[in-house]
């Protein structure tokens, strides 16, 4: 037996319900039409836009984006408290963006889906959201895009959803219009008139004009004071450290001991040289004695001779090396070196720089100069000093000179200051502050702002000639 579906009745009952749900739709509809427009931040205008429209219209989540076409960015996402603009939702939404900004009929609102987009966008649209969605455009009063609204969710939105969220989207933009809008240029134009455009001329020439005033350019970069013709005491043979007769930047004299390395080894290879010697010459004393009685021992005579002086030389090279253990200065001057627990145990191969002595007469600064810091300096460009050791100290300041040669900046500045202080010695740390004598104008330095880098890697490293003190 066929049941005929029966079809609602006409009655009061169904037309009171009706009409309190309209009354209710409509109620919400005024409750935040009036939260928007007045929310006293664009944070709270956001908050209202995002989360409070599901007060009205049923939905998962709903995205706000600001700008139009590429410029566009997404400034909310409902139930997030910070956007991330990298994330990979957000990336989706901006590609969405823009092909829904190019459809035709995107100045209305209307529902969009994963059939109405091209590409990864619609091949992408279920691992990112729900399959329904509404497209809702924010405009100013000459109609221009400000932004847009997009919701989502499972099911398909109804006619009177979309009237409703058009009519709740022209409130928000009015609302964001009045948070955003720069209004005193508009109304003092207005009441001014001529005399206020040609102020902005004025301030807009003045603007130009100062493009072509010379800038100074400065470059913080860390320095240290370094000998400038050191003297290298290298470790003379292979071995390890034992011990330092000296403290570093000790002044020392020539003919000073300076460190030693561990002779444990040299002294046995040198005692065990002095036995073999001692055997090779009792064989040969025993052999020559037997050569008058017996023919046949005068032969090993020469054998044994040789051996003698082989062993003879090990002896010697033992002791020659033994010798060297001890490691004296060459010159007199100041010793230079690091921590020396930093050296007591640690193996050192033949010719490793281990203490320098330098001339405290004769001392050079070394600024290293960072390649994001490139700038452009003069020959002779002005250094101020500032030391570690002696922080509230007045800067030194380099004399001022005439030379105005153009030289290409480097990665390392050798330039040889007057040090004639006790802190000024080679290896004491400091912080230089290098200024362009002329420096660029200041259009030059806006355009080629993002070019400094890229230069300073072709130049490589380039070091800059020192006059002679």
């Amino acid at each position: 037996m066929a049941v005929t579906p029966t079809q609602p009745q006409d009655t009061p009952e169904v037309r009171d319900e009706a009409q309190a749900g309209d009354l209710s739709a409509f109620t919400t509809f005024m409750q935040l039409e009036r939260r928007a427009r007045q929310a006293e931040t664009p944070d709270a205008l956001r908050f209202v836009i995002v989360d409070e429209t599901r007060r009205l219209v049923d939905y998962r989540q709903a995205v706000l984006l600001l700008g139009d076409g590429s410029s566009a960015r997404v400034a909310a996402v409902s139930n997030v408290i910070e956007v991330d603009p990298n994330a990979p939702f957000i990336r989706w939404v901006l590609s969405l963006h823009r092909e829904a900004d190019r459809r035709e009929g995107s100045g209305k609102t209307q529902p969009i889906g994963p059939d109405d987009m091209t590409g990864a966008v619609g091949s992408e649209w279920h691992e990112w959201s729900p399959s329904h969605g509404l497209w809702t455009p924010l405009t100013d009063s000459r109609g221009r895009r400000i932004g847009a609204l997009i919701l989502f969710r499972e099911a398909s939105w109804t006619e009177a959803e979309t009237v409703l969220v058009d009519r709740i989207g022209e409130c928000f933009s009015h609302a964001w219009r009045a948070q955003t809008r720069g209004g005193w240029t508009g109304r003092r134009a207005g009441r001014f008139g001529r005399a206020f455009r040609v102020f902005l001329l004025a301030i807009l020439v003045a603007a130009a004009a100062a493009m072509f005033l010379p800038v100074p350019q400065t470059a913080l970069a860390p320095a240290e004071v370094v000998a400038r013709h050191p003297i290298v005491m290298a470790a003379p043979i292979d071995g390890v450290v034992a011990e330092f007769f000296v403290e570093p930047n000790e002044t020392v004299s020539a003919g000073t001991p300076l460190f030693r390395l561990e002779d444990t080894e040299l002294r046995a290879r040198r005692a065990v040289a002095a036995r073999t010697l001692d055997v090779a010459e009792a064989e040969l004393r025993r052999s020559t004695q037997q050569a008058f009685g017996d023919p046949e021992s005068s032969v090993q005579i020469a054998v044994l001779e040789a051996r003698v002086r082989v062993r003879e030389a090990e002896l010697a090279y033992a002791e020659e090396r033994l010798a060297k253990v001890v490691v004296q200065a060459d010159a007199s001057g100041l010793a230079v070196f690091t921590d020396p627990n930093d050296w007591i145990g640690r193996p050192v191969a033949t010719g490793e720089r281990i203490v320098l002595i330098a001339d405290p007469a004769s001392a050079e600064l070394r600024i290293d100069l960072p390649v994001a810091d490139a700038i452009a300096l003069d020959q002779g460009a002005r250094v101020e000093l500032f030391l570690d050791v002696e922080p509230r100290q007045q800067p030194w300041r380099t004399p001022p000179t005439r030379r105005k040669r153009r030289r290409r900046v480097c990665w390392s500045i050798a330039w040889p200051p007057p040090l004639r202080t006790t802190h000024r010695r080679p290896g004491s740390d400091c912080t230089a502050l290098r200024r362009s004598t002329a420096g660029p104008h200041l259009w030059h330095c806006i355009s080629s702002a993002g070019r400094s880098p890229r230069r300073a890697r072709r130049l490589g490293s380039e070091v800059w000639p020192l006059p002679e003190q």
